[in-house]
C-alpha cells in the first residue's frame, strides 16, 4: 500500500510538472526511477524470503513457508506490474508534452508570418511561385518556406 501511494504522489507531481511544460527533462529520468524502485521492493521482497525460509525451515511446518512464497511471489509481481504502468504512464505524458511543444511552435511560427503579411501589402505579382509582397518603404519581397523574407531586387 506504501508503494501505491507513492506511486500516486508520483504520478499527481508529474502531472503538474507536466501541465506547466517544465518536466521534460524530469519525465524522460522517472522511468529510470520506477525501475529502480521495483528493483528495491524486489529485493527487499527476497530478504523477506530469505529470512522467512530460514525461520520457518527451523520452526514451522512445510505448508506456511509455501503460502510465504507465494505471497512473497504476488507482491514482486504487483509491483514490477505497477511500475510498469506508471512507465508507460510516464512515456504518455512525455509524447503529449512533446506533442503541444510542437504545436505551440507552429502556432507561433503561423503568428509570425500572418504579422508580417498584415503590416505590407500584396501585389498581384508572383516571384518564383510566391505572393510578393511590398514594405513600407517600397522594397518588395515575398516570404520563402521558412517563413522569412526574401528581397527581391530591381535589376532584371
Amino acid at each position: 500500500m506504501k508503494t501505491l501511494n507513492r506511486f500516486k504522489k508520483i504520478t499527481a507531481a508529474l502531472a503538474l510538472i507536466a501541465t506547466f511544460g517544465l518536466g521534460q527533462s524530469y519525465a524522460q529520468t522517472a522511468p529510470k526511477k520506477m525501475e529502480k524502485e521495483a528493483k528495491k521492493t524486489e529485493q527487499k521482497a527476497k530478504q523477506v524470503k530469505t529470512k522467512a525460509n530460514e525461520t520457518e525451515t527451523k520452526a514451522a511446518p512445510a505448508k506456511t513457508m509455501e503460502k510465504k512464497d507465494a505471497m512473497a511471489k504476488e507482491k514482486s509481481t504487483q509491483t514490477k506490474k505497477a511500475a510498469e504502468t506508471k512507465a508507460a504512464q510516464v512515456e504518455a505524458k512525455e509524447k503529449a508534452v512533446k506533442k503541444e511543444a510542437t504545436k505551440t511552435q507552429k502556432q507561433a511560427a503561423a503568428v509570425k508570418k500572418d504579422a508580417v503579411t498584415t503590416a505590407d501589402k500584396a501585389t498581384s505579382e508572383k516571384y518564383n511561385g510566391h505572393i510578393v509582397y511590398v514594405g513600407p518603404k517600397g522594397g518588395k519581397y515575398y516570404i520563402n518556406g521558412n517563413g522569412n523574407k526574401t528581397y527581391i531586387s530591381d535589376k532584371k
